[in-house]
């Protein structure tokens, strides 16, 4: 993708639905980024229709970064005057991606308070000059509303002001605290399937009117290999992609081998490990991890194991453990836990009211199949080798990757095969 403008790197490093809070780097205000980007040098044939305009600093300098805008004509009303002449200034540019790198951390809480609002791909903003010249004014606290007529279809678009006066840009957010929020990429979806967008503004009293024409959008988006604006499912998988693709980045800068994978989970005190990281690193490297056969499954089964978790650690102690036997006779005893500092107990020293017995298991068709006591429920999992004696991944069928990897122990309650780096 050709670089469109990101002026906005650090922009949503917090945000909050309906009240934002943004970094000061968002600073697009009439007489600073654009600048240069009004009407004026403009002709008249380029009226209505979309076109690459360079981005200027505040001292008028271009910075070498580029946006699209379109410049619609329309009228405004509000108690003092109706139906006056409106100039609207239209401006696109890149959006942060939904989901970086940069932001990961090692802490699981933060990564989930940071990202909670994932944004758009696209900045929708819209400068209002009232009498064809004039700062549309407004209060940066002000409920600012975009609505939106494509055919019959009416839609609804939360405005934002960075300063009192500014433009205003279209919520960026994906999903917030009420689910799926509508973005400005919603906006241009229609206009680059050629529809044109009518459009109202309302502040207060004023009521500002004007059509998105859909011209040539399409087009210069295509030449300009600029993403295709998507809806609302897809910008929701784009993201769920962008978040797999941003951890299996960290993974891999920790996690180098399935030796290093071994070593992240079994050594679970050594404090540098990202525990996160092993579900990514798993999907990254699916195709790496061979299932074992239904004869192999026969001869580790009947074992005794414990398990460390694998998928992204969002509640509970990463790398405790526990400590089950599947016996002879096929049934599934939970014999104890581990502590994150390797500490043991028994399952009569934590309840000694829990039963000895909680499940049955068997090996069918390939898949070990253990059915929970309490719930009658039958979960069916893929055993994928390690290449290491004793550990294995115990993966959910259903497709959402490993549940926990496992290692072999013996009666003593000691690893069958003690694992050593390399």
């Amino acid at each position: 993708m050709k670089k469109c403008t990101n002026i906005f790197k650090t922009l949503f490093s917090t945000m909050l639905i309906g009240t934002v809070a943004f970094s000061t780097v968002f600073t697009l205000n009439v007489e600073k980024a654009y600048a240069e980007a009004n009407i004026s040098g403009l002709e008249d044939d380029s009226v209505g229709s979309w076109e690459n305009t360079e981005v200027v600093d505040e001292f008028g300098d271009a910075t070498g970064e580029s946006a699209i805008r379109s410049v619609v004509s329309g009228t405004f009303s509000n108690t003092a005057t109706a139906e006056s002449n409106l100039t609207v200034v239209a401006f696109i540019t890149m959006g942060v991606p939904a989901y970086s790198s940069d932001f990961i951390s090692d802490n699981a809480t933060l990564i989930r308070n940071t990202l909670t609002y994932p944004t758009s791909a696209y900045n929708v903003q819209f400068r209002l000059l009232e009498y064809d010249k004039t700062p549309a004014t407004h209060l940066k606290s002000d409920n600012m509303i975009l609505k939106t007529k494509v055919g019959e279809d009416v839609e609804e678009y939360i405005l934002i002001g960075n300063e009192d006066n500014s433009d205003l840009l279209v919520n960026p957010v994906i999903m917030g605290v009420t689910g799926f929020e509508r973005n400005g990429e919603l906006l241009l979806k229609d206009l680059y399937e050629g529809n044109d967008v009518r459009c109202i503004v309302e502040i207060g009293s004023s009521k500002y009117k004007f059509t998105l024409e859909a011209g040539n959008f399409q087009k210069i988006i295509d030449e300009n290999d600029l993403e295709k604006p998507l809806d609302a499912e897809g910008q929701e998988q784009r993201f769920k992609d962008q978040k797999a693709d941003a951890h299996l980045e960290k993974a891999e800068s920790v996690i180098k081998s399935k030796t290093d994978f071994i070593a992240t989970y079994v050594n679970h005190t050594d404090a540098d490990n990202n525990y996160e990281s092993g579900y990514y690193y798993f999907n990254g490297h699916a195709d790496e991890f061979e299932d074992l056969t239904e004869e192999e499954l026969s001869a580790i089964f009947p074992c005794r194991f414990r398990y460390y978790l694998v998928n992204p650690v969002l509640v509970g102690t990463p790398g405790a453990g526990e400590l089950y036997e599947y016996d002879a006779e096929g049934n599934t005893k939970f014999l104890g836990s581990y502590g994150l500092d390797d500490s043991y107990r028994t399952r009569e020293e934590i309840n000694p009211n829990w039963p000895e017995i909680d499940g049955t298991w068997r090996i069918e068709n390939g898949e070990l199949i253990r059915t929970v006591t309490s719930t009658k429920a039958e979960n069916k999992y893929k055993v994928k080798s390690l290449d290491h004696d004793g550990y294995y991944l115990l993966c959910g069928t259903s497709g959402n990757g490993p549940a926990m990897m496992i290692v072999l122990y013996n009666e003593n309650n000691m690893p069958l095969h003690e694992f050593t780096e390399e």
